[in-house]
């Protein structure tokens, strides 16, 4: 009797089985479908990140390349700048020296000459104001060149710099 009982039961059983085989490989199917289709969108998000990455590191690089060729235009027109007040400065330093050389022997020369046609001699006193003139006037001749110069480089590099300052801010959009 038990066997008989088995040998009925066994289709049912079978049947069983088959259904739930197919409900086993219903869901996987379904599973693997999903995860698949789920995997393309990562996968095509993941290629769209990366492409706006590469885009904003262009972009970074070419702003980056703008402003290194703005600030080297600011540089060598502020180099160009500095060499021209130089080559004024030492025009000038010329000038002087040569003016400094004309009031030294305007200055020997007064000494030499009697400054009051009524005095018979010319002694040192009445030479050294013109000497000491010619000194300070060539002391004070030398300093304003320096300063000159001075103040053409001071303001050579500080108009570089501000020009370096916009150039670096041209590029740059406003929040």
């Amino acid at each position: 009797m038990g066997s008989q009982m088995m040998r009925r039961a066994l289709p049912y059983l079978l049947a069983i089985a088959g259904v739930l085989a197919c409900l086993w490989w219903s869901y996987s199917h379904g599973v693997s479908v999903t995860t698949t289709e789920w995997q393309g969108k990562w996968d095509k998000q993941a290629r769209e990140l990366a492409e706006a990455k590469t885009k904003a590191l262009e972009l970074v690089h070419e702003e980056e390349r703008r402003r290194q060729r703005a600030i080297d235009e600011v540089r060598q027109h502020a180099e160009q700048q500095i060499a021209r007040a130089e080559a004024d400065a030492a025009a000038a330093d010329a000038a002087a020296d040569s003016m400094r050389d004309t009031a030294e022997r305007l200055a020997a020369r007064a000494g030499k000459c009697p400054s009051n046609s009524a005095t018979a001699q010319s002694g040192a006193p009445a030479a050294e104001p013109s000497v000491v003139l010619a000194d300070v006037l060539g002391r004070a001749d030398a300093r304003a060149g320096e300063l000159a110069a001075a103040y053409d480089r001071s303001r050579a590099a500080g108009l570089a710099c501000e020009r370096a300052y916009d150039a670096l801010l041209a590029g740059q959009v406003n929040p």
